[in-house]
């Protein structure tokens, strides 16, 4: 029996973590693997695995459910894998809250061009916001982004979080009617506040230090779905200024232990 290079990929990173220790994030799946063919559950939650082209230009890459395998037995994590033409996301039923939190274990790969988040999301046609969770290997950064747009310019308020890839990160967000708190690795790195008497401005606004002001205007307020996935950049000029050059790399994203 031939064995592919995404099963030898997924018996590495399992003795990689166990050579290393982790404790808190699972081990590779191996032949207890279970291709994910609709609908799932994990951890107390039902998730959606992705079908569809996401747009330019920034994403160059088709969601694909055949990326997707769920660890077996006492393994908990969802594996999503990426190639040159397509890319993995999982959409949960679980819809968060201003005043709630959301985080997990994710394993982070060694992909130039890629990324591999852990996001909320909200877009009726008119409204769009997210609250985003974006490793970018390209740049070594954690990426904690907040969109908003209702109707006109889409407006972005970020900040860049030196994050080793090839690495297991936990991550949480508390997000409040004040603040927006990222940890990762159980250190606070990054903190939005809202700021009523502060109007929209610039379109992108890049934080400096560990926090920044964003304007009441943006601040989300309407609940919105949590949503994970591992994606390459299209390769326009829009796409290799945010995650860097995709020169066709393979990898292996995965998550656990996601609330």
């Amino acid at each position: 029996m031939t064995t592919s290079p995404r099963s030898i990929l997924l018996l590495l990173l399992g003795a990689a973590l166990s050579a290393c220790g982790q404790t808190t994030s699972p081990t590779s799946p191996g032949l207890a693997a279970q291709a994910v063919s609709g609908d799932f559950s994990r951890w107390g939650m039902t998730w959606s695995p992705s079908t569809w082209k996401n747009g330019d230009p920034l994403f160059g890459c088709t969601f694909s459910k055949n990326n997707l395998t769920l660890g077996g037995g006492s393994d908990a994590a969802v594996y999503g894998w990426l190639d040159s033409s397509t890319c993995s996301e999982i959409k949960s039923n679980r819809w968060k809250t201003q005043g709630t939190r959301f985080g997990g274990d994710l394993y982070v790969p060694n992909v130039a061009g890629t990324t591999t988040t852990l996001f909320t999301y909200f877009n009726d046609g008119t409204v769009w916001n997210e609250i985003d969770v974006e490793f970018v290997p390209s740049r070594g950064s954690l990426h904690p982004a907040l969109i908003y747009r209702n109707g006109g310019s889409r407006y972005v308020y970020e900040a860049w979080i030196p994050a080793a890839s090839n690495a297991w990160h936990r991550v949480d967000v508390n997000w409040t009617a004040s603040s927006i708190i990222w940890t990762l690795n159980g250190r606070v790195v990054f903190t939005m506040y809202r700021n009523a008497s502060l109007a929209l401005g610039a379109t992108v606004v890049t934080g400096s230090g560990s926090s920044m002001q964003v304007p009441a205007a943006a601040w989300p307020t309407r609940s919105q779905q949590l949503i994970a996935n591992f994606w390459r950049g299209s390769n326009t000029a829009d796409a290799r200024g945010f995650l860097g050059s995709y020169g066709g790399g393979t990898g292996q994203a995965i998550w656990n232990n996601l609330y």
